[in-house]
């Protein structure tokens, strides 16, 4: 931005150079400075030689005086200099250059004749800057592209580089790559602060904007609208499902920009219930004003202005809901919205124990509640008369009898244990304990331990656990034994705790149902826990297998690191695959949406925040201050320096 610039320096206050008086005061100081005068005294050998190497050291003396003299007519120079206050005038030349700023947001994928509103964008700027180049031969033209993070396209180019600002404008709108429009908001104030380092600088620089938005006070911005008069919209703003006495609510936001006119919304319910039975429900709803109404399907248990389907519905659960509009509109993006996440997975724990101890079953229907929202916990209890079952759990509990051989399609806890199972990779010792309540020590950093302080648990019998090759040691007694050690593997989830609950206060410590939620999370993580997201917006995944694969629009991935973020960039529905220890594979779907404001394909804001312009007839202050109180603090710390030299 600075190039092609004059520059001279200015004084704001020029009577700050009395000060220069100060040096004239220096040199009197230094001429009636009292001097040693030479005196004839008696020598001694000692005296000479003293006076020998002092005449050897004269000459570097001489130089430091010299020096710490020049230093300090620098430093009164540099403080009169702050003292006038010095600015560097940068002059701009009589050319005008030019700042083009492309609004490249979801609303300017709005489509008139086959053609986008970002699409007539382009050619728009193209002309501009064709027609800037005719009358400003020597200007430059700078083109920013404003999506979800503002760009330079064209940075200062001249007539020149016509041939290359073009090809990467048409780059833009090439539909082979597809073309640079993002499907979330413009980063608009990004786009000003990229123009505002052309304008600062320089006082003949126009800038201009295309953009479908209308503003009320553009500022010095030329905008230039972009778009059809007669382009409209029938928007689904956004769409939830409600849980009210048991039963769900479709709550669905719909509005009509540019025109107002009734329309048709659909929802097709799916999987209703748990059987494979569909429900087609449709409405017509009237749009007036580009106000939003909300459509409800379902029971409403107050008296509102929604509009409600007459015909009761009784939906406790759903595979999924696709609401539509059948509208031919201008722009496609928002009239179709998806509803995941109806329907929980199961999450099935089977505790077996010869005799079944209430803290478990305490903790297990406290785990229950914590995890309704994410998971269908069914809970199954096998006493000393039942069979316990060896697959189809998630989660299986062992309390003191072990079985022969552990189940390999789910997580395994064994507590109290009487005896290591064969393969479980892990021995026990002899029954140990204390004669008082003894706190344990923590053992590895885990997620299983999250918030668990292990000092907190006492114990005064247990088994210590050797030879636990692979595991993590999570809990030891205070000679350093592991009695809590867990596994997390693709194909063996293990946790062995070895202590008797009756001989602990563990039971009774808010570390227990923690301890029993974090191994929920530890074994068996949920991987998508929110169904609905903006574009712009990132998900972050767990996995219960060793990887995860992830296809949505333009993404198709193979993830093996965990947790992981994903950036959602496009809108619509994204499927996550994953194969569990139990190899049965497990399919989520989530929906991503445009940002509801970007429906408005005529929205009016009040202002458009402005770059600075420069208004001082060209001139612009560079303030200089700072540059030079740091080589007045440099030449104050060499004057102190030289000063302490002057003891050796």
């Amino acid at each position: 931005a600075l190039e092609g610039r004059n520059y001279c320096m200015s004084w704001l206050t020029p009577l700050g150079f009395l000060g220069l008086v100060s040096i004239i005061v220096l040199i009197l100081i230094y001429i009636i400075k009292p001097n040693f005068q030479n005196k004839i005294i008696s020598s001694t050998f000692v005296w000479k030689l003293s006076l020998k190497y002092k005449k050897k050291r004269l000459p570097l003396n001489k130089l430091r005086n010299v020096i710490l003299f020049l230093c300090q007519v620098l430093v009164l120079t540099l403080a009169t200099v702050i003292i006038a206050q010095p600015f560097l005038n940068m002059l701009t030349p009589d050319i005008n250059d030019k700042v083009i700023i492309i609004d490249a947001s979801a609303s300017m994928l709005t489509t008139t004749g086959g053609t986008t509103r970002f699409e007539s964008a382009i050619e728009s700027v193209k002309k501009e800057a064709t027609e800037y180049w005719e009358k400003e031969e020597e200007g430059k033209l700078t083109v920013i592209l404003a999506k979800d993070t503002a760009s330079y396209v064209v940075q200062q180019a001249g007539v020149e580089s016509k041939n290359k600002a073009f090809e990467a404008l048409n780059a833009l709108v090439d539909k082979t790559n597809g073309i640079a429009c993002t499907y979330g908001s413009a980063d608009i104030k990004g786009a000003i602060k990229l123009a505002e380092e052309i304008t600062a600088f320089n006082h003949n620089v126009e800038v201009s904007m295309f953009t479908d938005t209308n503003y009320i006070d553009a500022g010095s911005i030329k905008v230039n609208k972009v778009g059809d008069v007669n382009d409209w919209n029938a928007a689904i703003l956004d769409a939830r499902a409600v849980m009210d006495e048991n039963y769900v609510r479709f709550e669905i936001d719909v509005a009509c920009y540019g025109k107002d006119r009734s329309v048709k919304l659909y929802c097709d319910i799916i999987g209703i219930n748990d059987t494979e039975e569909r429900l087609s429900l449709a409405v017509d709803v009237r749009c007036d004003g580009d106000e939003t109404k909300k459509v409800v399907f379902g029971k409403v248990l107050e008296d509102r202005e929604e509009i409600v389907i007459a015909e009761e519905i009784s939906v406790y659960s759903y595979d999924y809901a696709y609401i539509r509009i059948d509208e031919k509109d201008s722009y496609d993006y928002d009239n179709s919205f998806y509803l995941y996440g109806g329907a929980k997975q199961s999450l099935r724990i089977q505790y077996v124990s010869e005799k079944p101890n209430n803290f478990f079953s305490s903790a297990l229907m406290v785990l229950r509640d914590q995890l309704k929202y994410r998971w269908d916990v069914e809970l199954t209890q096998v006493g000393p008369e039942g069979e316990a079952e060896t697959e189809g759990f998630d989660l299986y509990i062992y309390e003191h009898k072990m079985p022969s051989k552990l189940p390999t399609d789910g997580a395994v806890l064994m507590v109290n244990p009487d005896k290591a199972p064969n393969g479980a990779g892990f021995t026990l010792g002899a029954l140990d304990g204390y004669a008082n309540e003894t706190p344990l020590a923590p053992g590895e950093a885990n997620p299983v331990t999250n918030g668990i302080t292990a000092e907190n648990i006492t114990v005064t019998r247990y088994k210590p656990i050797t030879n636990a090759d692979g595991y993590t040691t999570l809990l030891t007694n205070q000679r350093g034994a592991p009695v809590f050690i867990a596994k997390n593997e693709a194909d063996v989830k293990i946790a062995v705790l070895s202590l008797d609950l009756h001989y602990s206060n563990l039971p009774v410590m808010l570390e227990y149902p923690l301890m029993m939620y974090n191994l929920i999370e530890y074994f068996i993580p949920s991987t998508v826990t929110q169904y609905v997201f903006e574009t712009g917006e990132s998900i972050t995944l767990g996995s219960r297998s060793e990887e995860l694969h992830v296809t949505g629009p333009f993404v198709d991935a193979v993830i093996t690191e965990f947790p992981a973020v994903l950036d959602l960039n496009n809108p619509g529905i994204y499927t996550v695959t994953q194969t569990p220890i139990s190899n049965k594979e497990v399919v989520e779907n989530f929906y991503v949406r445009i940002p509801a404001s970007e429906s408005n394909i005529n929205a009016q804001l009040d202002v458009l925040e402005n770059p600075h312009f420069l208004t001082d007839d060209g001139i612009s202050a560079l303030d200089l201050l700072f540059y030079i109180a740091i080589a007045l603090v440099a030449f104050l710390f060499i004057e102190w320096w030289l000063h302490t030299r002057e003891q050796y």
